[in-house]
Formats: C-alpha cells, structure tokens, sequence
C-alpha cells in the first residue's frame, strides 16, 4: 500500500494525523537528527506497516511524542555524517568478511581509535554494508535522544531509506530536508556537488515520496545497518541495573514467604504428630501406672520401676555413671569393690586418704538426687586409707 509523506509540516501536535488515536500503539517512532547539534528533528508515529504525517521538534521543548517507555524507536542519522559502503564479499563466509570488514573498514581516513565501525550483510548475501562513524557524532546523538526521553533500538543512516539503484543510475530523494543518494555501492548525502564525484557518470532515477515513506516502513522493522553496536550497543538486561534488583528483591521476598509459609506448615504438622504420639505414650503408661498424667511422670514412674525390679544394665547405666562422676573431684578415691545388687542398689567400696575425699563424694551424689547410705563410723585399714562401704541408689 502506498503512504503518503508529507512535508508541509507543523511543529510539535500531531493535528489531524490519522494515528493520532495510535500513538500508545505497539509500534513507535521514527526520528530523524538533523546534521547540527541542537537543529531541528523530524519525526514520524510508526503503527503496523503505517506512517503517520511528519512534525517537527526542537530540542529544548516539551516532547510532542508522550512516553516511549515500552516502545520502539528508530533514529535515522544524517548521511553527511554517515556515509555507508557497500563492498563485495567475495569468498570469504559472511562472518568472516564482516570481521575483516569491520577491522578494516575502506576509505578510513580519520584515526580509528576515534572512529565507530558498523558493519551487516546485504540482503542478498553477496556484500557487506560499512559505516565508519565518528565517536563523537555517535556520542552526541545518544545524548540527544537521551535528553528527549528517547533510548532508539537502533540507529540507521538515513540514505538507506533509498533503495538500491539500478546499475548505472543513482537513487536520488530527501527526508526533512537532507538530501540523500544511492548507488549500488554506497548510500550517501545527496548534495548535488556530490554526486558527479561519487556517482560519476550515473543517471540519476528519483524515488517517490510514497516508494520512500514505504522503505521508511521496512527500515523501521528491520534495518538494513544498525549503527547500535559494540560498545554503542542498546544495554541488555541485568541483574546490577537497580530497576532488576528491584524486580530481584520482590522475587526473594516472595521466595522466603513461601519458605515461610512451609516452615509453618510444616512445624505444625510435626506439633500435631508429637502430640499424638505423646497422647498415645501416656495411654499406654497409665494402663500400668494410673496416676501417670505426663511424659515427665510417666518417666519417672517407669524408671524407678525398673529400679526396683534390678532391670539389668538399664538401671546399672544410670547409676554407674553418677558415682564416677561424683569422684572426678577427687582423684585419691579408689573403688575396691563393685556390686549391683537384684533390687537396683549399687554397693561400692571405696577407700581415700581421708573421710573428706569421701563426704565430698557422698554430697555430690545427693546433691543430684541420689539415695546414699553409710556406716556411722569408718576407720582405716590396714593400708591406712580410710574405707566405706556405700550403696547407691535411684529416689
């Protein structure tokens, strides 16, 4: 379908454009940065395969375009600026002629350190498109957009909106002004002091508004050469940009209130459990222990229990333990004798230089609760240590 493209152009409102009503559409806009620092911008609203009229705007002054936030935007650069070339392949695989390309671009002039290479390949396969930029117009192109609210998805030299010419003949059209020029090896501002030097001898075919407005079209959904690359490339998403870290944080939120919510499910699974267990524990002790009411007194009635029946190494276990213990204080004491007896007593001969060492002993066992009985008197032996025969037991 042929587009009309207007150059009677008001500045700023869209007027009677008939995308008005499409500008928050899913396509976006098209710009066109003048030769000039701070000059006047041309600009075009994009719906589908649809351009709507051209405006103006001057930088400095309220954009006329509302939000490009979630949009997308495609700068065309002057051609004076960005001239582009068009070389053959030749054998070489494409990917190793765009490297080839790009490390040597042809008719490089100015110092490469401050110059931007751009290459892609022709969309018939057989050449390389080359644009070497300067840094410095690459710079302030970006700030320009960036002060306008604007971060373009791609930067294109505005002569590719010609189509290629025929052998022989030269492309010839203007956008806002910039006259522009096309040949099958390059594309080119068209200045007519330029064309015999560039395109010598070449008839010159003039292309349409409509044939422009739709390559326009096609160049917005797919460029022919995005200057937009390297180190000039659109930023990627990343995790250390804050906007992700916020989006990151709230995922992590969410995560621990999942983990959260498990731990309190879980948590209270395993309460119910334990207490059905204990519920089901202090059944079965009370079948034999009736006053039983808890796990504590339940324990505590099973164990002395045990004491009393002499239940082999369980109640030995316990008491053995308590009395070693208890002489860990005094290293003099020694037993001479050790004696578990069937009604859960534990009688013990223990001799020590003195009956000190040995009261020490027999308060450290009551004081943890166990039942201690002595003779009234001990004397010592032969050996002059003093002995007692004690018993130990559970209360």
């Amino acid at each position: 379908m042929a587009l009309r493209l207007n150059h009677d152009l008001p500045d700023g409102d869209a007027g009677n454009d008939p995308l008005d009503g499409q500008i928050d559409g899913p396509d976006g806009l098209i710009v066109l940065l003048p030769e000039a620092p701070r000059g006047e911008w041309r600009w075009w609203r994009v719906t589908g395969d649809r351009l709507g009229r051209e405006y103006g705007f001057t930088p400095g002054h309220d954009v006329p375009w509302g939000d490009g936030e979630g949009r997308r935007v495609v700068a065309l650069v002057p051609a004076a600026l960005a001239p582009v070339r068009i070389v053959p392949r030749g054998d070489m695989p494409m990917a190793q002629a765009l490297a080839a390309t790009r490390l040597d671009p042809p008719g490089l002039r100015a110092p490469v350190a401050d110059t931007h290479v751009a290459v892609a390949s022709a969309d018939t396969g057989d050449a390389v498109l080359v644009a070497a930029v300067a840094r410095g117009d690459m710079d302030v192109w970006l700030a320009e957009l960036a002060g306008a609210g604007l971060d373009a998805d791609a930067l294109i030299p505005s002569a590719l909106v010609l189509p290629v010419a025929e052998r022989g003949y030269v492309a010839t059209g203007a956008i806002g002004g910039q006259a522009l020029a096309r040949t099958q090896a390059a594309a080119f501002a068209g200045e007519e002091d330029l064309l015999p030097a560039l395109a010598p001898g070449a008839e010159r075919a003039a292309v349409s508004d409509d044939d422009i407005t739709a390559r326009m079209a096609a160049q917005f959904a797919a460029p022919e050469l995005d200057l937009r690359q390297g180190v000039y490339a659109r930023a990627r998403v990343s995790y250390l940009r804050l906007p992700d870290w916020r989006q990151l944080a709230r995922m992590a939120a969410l995560l621990l209130l999942l983990i959260f919510a498990i731990f309190v499910v879980e948590t209270i699974k395993l309460n119910l459990d334990a207490s059905a267990r204990e519920d089901k524990a202090i059944a079965a002790a009370q079948e034999r222990f009736p006053g039983v009411s808890d796990l504590a007194t339940a324990e505590t009635q099973i164990r002395a229990d045990l004491l009393r029946r002499g239940a082999g190494g369980v109640a030995f276990a316990d008491t053995a333990p308590a009395v070693f213990s208890a002489m860990q204080s005094n290293p003099s004491i020694r037993l001479r004798n050790v004696n578990w007896r069937a009604d859960g007593t534990l009688a013990i001969r223990a001799a020590a230089p003195d009956s000190n060492a040995l009261n020490q002993m027999l308060v450290s066992l009551q004081r943890d609760g166990w039942q201690i009985t002595v003779p009234p008197d001990v004397a010592p032996d032969a050996s002059g240590a003093t002995v007692a025969d004690i018993t130990v037991r559970a209360p």
